[in-house]
């Protein structure tokens, strides 16, 4: 059985994906799975994928009604046999050394049932880390505002599959997008994470991509905005960081037309979201008006 489970959701990516398998072909270390779940495409994603094939790894293809990367990740749940859970875009791809490097590491940190994640850097096409931390091989609290962005604060975390099954996605009716911090910040209230200064991860932001959607697909998804700001309001954020999360909160409850009373209710910090909430309105009416 693989110790390392790669899972790969894939949306209309027929044309990255065959990259994507060179890069696990090219491994040092052979031993992980790989899951794709394609989330219902309409491109020929299919006929790509039926055509991957190794004897050096287990590919499980799973097929899916479109839902969402979110979804798909969910699906994935049912087909995972490794011990630890890696993320793969079907836009990215991995270094030679990648799964040698992240099972040396767990091999160090397994031991240790308060961490739950290790993560590693991301790097662009140029091999230019995306971000950087202040301290790495320490376990830490694992939050996103640890990373000193250069490009992005996207790093490659590799997390214990428990955990990854523990803290499905949740899903909204009508909605087919929530952030991976409703993953990230939901683990980060109960356990640490590790960084490695190692580049493993390497990532090209696509035309029409998750990232490049920015805030016009979180707008189209308001209440995965409301979920992935209320855990950011966490206590243990700083004060900015609280303030931010609490008006992201309040804004993307008034896309997702819930009233102010309805707001603090759902708010796991009703106070600050009643602070927040007129200034939330006038970012919402002025994203309305910007982004209509």
């Amino acid at each position: 059985m693989a110790k390392l489970s790669i899972i790969t959701p894939t949306y209309n990516r027929a044309h990255t994906l065959p990259r994507c398998f060179e890069s696990l072909c090219q491994q040092t270390c052979k031993d992980f799975e790989w899951i794709i779940v394609d989330d219902g495409s309409s491109d020929n994603t299919q006929s790509v994928i039926s055509s991957f094939y190794t004897d050096a790894f287990l590919i499980t293809k799973v097929q899916k009604g479109n839902g969402g990367k979110h979804t798909a990740l969910n699906t994935a749940h049912s087909y995972i046999n490794g011990d630890y859970v890696l993320i793969l875009d079907s836009d990215d791809f991995l270094t030679d050394t990648a799964v040698e490097e992240v099972l040396r590491a767990w091999a160090v940190y397994d031991s240790d049932n308060k961490i739950g994640v290790v993560t590693f850097l991301r790097a662009d096409t140029n091999y230019q880390p995306l971000c950087v931390v202040d301290k790495y091989e320490t376990p830490v609290d694992f939050l996103p505002v640890n990373r000193k962005i250069i490009i992005s604060s996207d790093c490659c975390e590799v997390i214990r599959t428990s955990l990854f099954m523990q803290f499905p996605f949740p899903v909204f009716p009508g909605e087919k997008f929530i952030s991976e911090c409703a993953l990230w910040n939901r683990v980060g209230q109960h356990y640490k994470c590790v960084y490695i200064n190692s580049v493993i991860y390497v990532c090209k932001y696509l035309e029409g991509g998750l990232t490049n959607s920015g805030r016009k697909m979180r707008i189209r998804n308001p209440k995965g905005g409301m979920f992935t700001s209320n855990l950011r309001m966490d206590w243990r954020n700083s004060l900015k960081e609280r303030l931010k999360a609490g008006l992201l909160f309040t804004c993307y409850g008034c896309f997702a037309h819930i009233g102010i009373r309805q707001q603090m209710k759902e708010s796991d910090y009703p106070l600050l979201t009643a602070l927040c909430y007129p200034f939330g309105f006038l970012l919402y009416l002025w994203w309305k008006r910007k982004y209509s």
